[in-house]
């Protein structure tokens, strides 16, 4: 049989034991509780961070996100109970967490909010390795798929195999230019936008041909000349 908490002493020592990080702030947003494990994820000596506000702990990224599930939260507003952020360490450096929030009420009474909180940073890390991966898979495939379409087409030539020598020729172009558009990071819907905008098309009318809103190609657009190192739409 477990055995019972029976004072605030027990519950305390069993969230001082705790492996996740837990806190509890006021509804001016000041911590008023830290356990251990929070302490020694971000550094802090104990105690230390009773007092601050927890802006003081969130990396400036994730501040508008972060202050705004806590005021929706002490109005009472539907909100998801969990956030992902990034934390601050006392000397600065950054780390990934995931904060299950709730409110906290004293006789009926709301009184501040609460968090239990678990570092995900290595979680982001890998979750980060596995689509590079799988992005560059794709692009190796796509490579590949090209590469195999420019042989086929050079042993038509070499073997006599096309009727039409000059289409077989583009056929060629048009497989090179792909896999070097590739090696750039620009798929075959960036090649025919570059295609439009060589022969002077507008974003309204590339977004025709495309069935694409205006300002997504614009978007595109932008995108490619980055990629390409343009300054205008002319280069």
């Amino acid at each position: 049989m477990l055995p019972r908490l029976e004072s605030e002493s027990d519950f305390r020592e069993l969230l001082e034991s705790a492996g996740d990080m837990i806190y509890v702030i006021d509804l001016e947003g000041r911590f008023t509780y830290t356990n251990h494990a929070i302490e020694e994820a971000g550094g802090w000596e104990p105690g230390e961070l009773v007092g601050r506000h927890f802006l003081d702990v969130v990396a400036p990224d994730s501040r508008g996100s972060a202050i705004d599930h806590f005021r929706r939260g002490v109005a009472g507003v539907d909100v998801p109970p969990f956030i992902e952020v990034e934390a601050l360490r006392k000397d600065g450096t950054t780390f990934e967490i995931e904060t299950r929030a709730g409110s906290l009420y004293r006789d009926g009474e709301l009184v501040g909010r609460y968090g239990i909180a678990r570092d995900i940073t290595e979680l982001k890390h890998l979750q980060s390795e596995v689509h590079e991966k799988s992005r560059r898979l794709a692009m190796m495939e796509d490579q590949a798929r090209a590469a195999m379409d420019l042989y086929r087409q050079i042993a038509e030539l070499t073997l006599g195999a096309s009727s039409d020598t000059a289409a077989a020729f583009r056929g060629v172009q048009s497989s090179l230019a792909t896999a070097r558009a590739e090696r750039l990071g620009l798929s075959a819907r960036d090649l025919r936008i570059v295609e439009l905008l060589s022969e002077g098309c507008s974003n309204a009318e590339i977004g025709e041909d495309l069935h694409l809103s205006a300002n997504t190609v614009k978007d595109h657009v932008s995108k490619i000349m980055g990629r390409l190192g343009a300054h205008r739409r002319a280069e």
